[in-house]
């Protein structure tokens, strides 16, 4: 072998002390459902979300105290609008008009996107080379592959692993989540979500992040590659939802465009082969699947969905500007529950709000396709592609369901804004000076990997 015909890896062996944290983060995240919690604290309680307000509150300590000087990037000013968006509606919500149990929500909302923050902000400004946001990017595959893994669990045998997860000692059920439900004559599961839909969403925004393992770890054997990308696919096909078919078209879609050719003919071969596996394991899926989408004119979960728009058109008329508070709107009859994000946030946040998440849900992934076309590592470039294409689905399925309302959906979005802001960072050169939170601790000395000729994944900057 010619040593100067071959890249050359350079494993630093160095992890960021972040890396740990985001680890546990996400680790609780996929593995322990989140309606599992402290009751004193409520809904809010569920360890990932204490978890998330721990790294924020450690954050914010370090810069007030000066142990970490923040860095510039455009995830910071995306959380900005966020902020102004929900801090506006929060001050000008009617509290006289409002009940304690929508009062206790809209703390709720803020309580949320603190954790979305720190999270973002920690993965941003902390993880400083490709290998520490691969390690972060390992844990929540594997994390949402025991989360398909729980779901194959139920849709095949019926076996709920989740009541037992919930069993923390200290910890009690927030609220009932039956984890199988039928639908179609088939099984419809949430594996660890708090929903059949969540499961299905997160699974397929998943999708791109486990081929970016399978890619990436080609010194693993192929069980480590592939064994999460099998068991989150699954995830998708257990969850019987149309959302989850719309997240992974619009995932696989997204990824497969910004693939070298090679690779891209490859996913798009590996397709078929997939989708047959899935359908012929799983009985009846593929023909309940299909009745749902040649039936959409008379589906009653359509005609659910879509009767509440005079409601919620006559609810922003009343308050067009900033809404009625974040997360308020909280209806006596279940039936007026639009199960639709957008329409959720235009009643709680007004047209302010909409254009804020807007921003929330486009933004980070053109910053991860620019930073993309903008990088010169390969490494660099297969990981913001991944990105780019988990975070494509995210304003599109928000249309099928108050997505927000869902801590499964909200944290994997905190998790991938916040690891596109560090190949931001990577790209542009942005270092952060060594402080608290920012130094690294050595393992072992570096060495120093001889990889195959990656031909397959050329270094030029753009494709």
């Amino acid at each position: 072998m010619t040593v100067a015909s071959s890249p050359v890896r350079v494993i630093t062996n160095k992890r960021s002390d972040a890396v740990l944290l985001l680890q546990a983060f996400v680790i609780a995240l996929f593995v322990i459902p989140s309606d599992t919690v402290i009751k004193p604290i409520g809904a809010v309680g569920y360890p990932a979300s204490l978890i998330g307000v721990f790294v924020f509150v450690v954050y914010c300590a370090s810069v007030l105290f000066g142990l970490h000087q923040p860095v510039p990037h455009p995830i910071r000013g995306i959380l900005y609008v966020i902020w102004v968006a929900l801090l506006s509606a929060y001050i000008a919500m009617d509290r006289g008009r409002l009940t304690v149990i929508e009062l206790a929500s809209a703390d709720r909302m803020v309580i949320r996107f603190m954790v979305v923050t720190g999270v973002a902000l920690v993965a941003a400004e902390c993880l400083h080379s490709v290998e520490d946001v691969m390690r972060v990017v390992r844990a929540l595959c594997w994390a949402a592959a025991f989360c398909g893994f729980v779901a194959v669990l139920q849709y095949w045998l019926r076996l709920d692993l989740a009541v037992y997860l919930r069993q923390i000692p200290g910890f009690s059920l927030n609220h009932d989540n039956p984890g199988i439900l039928a639908r179609g004559g088939v099984n419809r599961v949430a594996g660890t979500a708090l929903h059949a839909i969540e499961l299905g969403v997160v699974s397929g925004m998943m999708i791109p992040i486990a081929v970016l393992v399978g890619l990436y770890d080609r010194n693993k054997s192929n069980f480590k590659r592939w064994a999460p990308l099998t068991l989150i696919v699954l995830g998708v096909a257990t969850s019987v939802s149309r959302s989850a078919i719309l997240s992974v078209v619009v995932a696989f879609a997204t990824l497969v465009v910004m693939l070298p050719p090679r690779l891209r003919l490859g996913a798009l071969c590996a397709l078929p082969v997939a989708l047959g596996g899935i359908f012929m394991s799983a009985h009846g899926l593929i023909g309940t699947l299909l009745g749902f989408f040649s039936g959409v004119s008379n589906d009653p979960s359509i005609q659910y969905r879509t009767h509440d728009y005079p409601l919620a058109q006559e609810l922003w008329l009343n308050r067009p500007w900033f809404g009625r508070g974040p997360g308020t709107w909280i209806p006596a009859d279940s039936l007026n529950i639009f199960d639709n994000q957008w329409l959720d946030t235009v009643v709680e946040l007004g047209t302010f709000g909409v254009f804020a998440f807007l921003i929330f849900f486009l933004a980070p992934p053109i910053i991860a396709i620019a930073t993309r076309r903008m990088s010169k590592d390969p490494d660099v470039r297969l990981v913001c592609a991944a990105l780019a294409a988990s975070m494509m689905p995210a304003a599109i399925t928000s249309f099928t369901f108050d997505s927000l309302s869902f801590p499964l959906f909200v944290n994997l979005i905190a998790i991938d804004i916040g690891l596109i802001g560090a190949c931001w960072r990577l790209a542009t050169g942005q270092r952060q000076p060594a402080t608290a939170m920012a130094r690294t601790v050595a393992l072992v000395p570096p060495r120093i990997e001889l990889s195959p000729s990656r031909g397959t994944w050329p270094r030029r900057a753009s494709s």
